[in-house]
C-alpha cells in the first residue's frame, strides 16, 4: 500500500514533490521490511532523510516566510522535532543495532509525523498561503 495519496496534496507543486519523494521512501522502507530486508534499508532511509528534510523543510519554511505566514516559528519547531528523532533513532540503530523493535518504532514514527504533518499542517500552510 502507498503512503502517497493524492489526498495529501497541499497545491504548491513543489512541497507535493517533496512530500511525494518522502512518502516513496517510507514505502521502499516498509517494502524492504516486508521481505525481510529491513535492517539493511533502515539506515539507507535514515540518512536519507536527514539530508532531504534539510532542503525540504528548509523550502517550506522560506514559503512561510515570504508569505509572512504568522505559524512560521510553530512550524520550525515542529520541522525541528523530526530531525532530532531522526537523529535520535539513528543513534539508537548504531548503538544497539537495527532491532525489530527499534524498526517498528521508527516505521510508526515516520508513518504518523509525516501523515498528520501533511494533513495537518502543510494543509493549514497551504490554506494560508492561497
Amino acid at each position: 500500500m502507498a503512503m502517497w495519496k493524492d489526498s495529501l496534496k497541499i497545491d504548491v507543486p513543489l512541497i507535493d514533490s517533496e512530500h511525494k519523494e518522502l512518502c516513496d521512501r517510507i514505502d521502499q522502507l516498509f517494502a524492504a521490511c516486508s521481505q525481510g530486508k529491513g535492517k539493511e534499508e533502515i539506515v539507507k532511509t535514515l540518512e536519507f532523510l536527514e539530508g532531504y528534510t534539510i532542503k525540504h523543510f528548509s523550502d517550506e519554511e522560506k514559503l512561510q516566510r515570504a508569505s509572512t505566514y504568522p505559524k512560521c516559528k510553530e512550524h520550525k519547531e515542529l520541522h525541528e522535532f523530526f530531525k532530532k528523532q531522526i537523529a535520535d533513532l539513528k543513534k539508537d540503530i548504531s548503538e544497539n543495532g537495527a532491532s525489530i523493535a527499534v524498526i517498528s518504532k521508527t516505521n510508526y514514527f515516520l508513518m504518523n509525523w509525516l501523515l498528520n504533518h501533511i494533513q495537518k499542517v502543510d494543509k493549514e500552510l497551504a490554506g494560508y498561503l492561497k
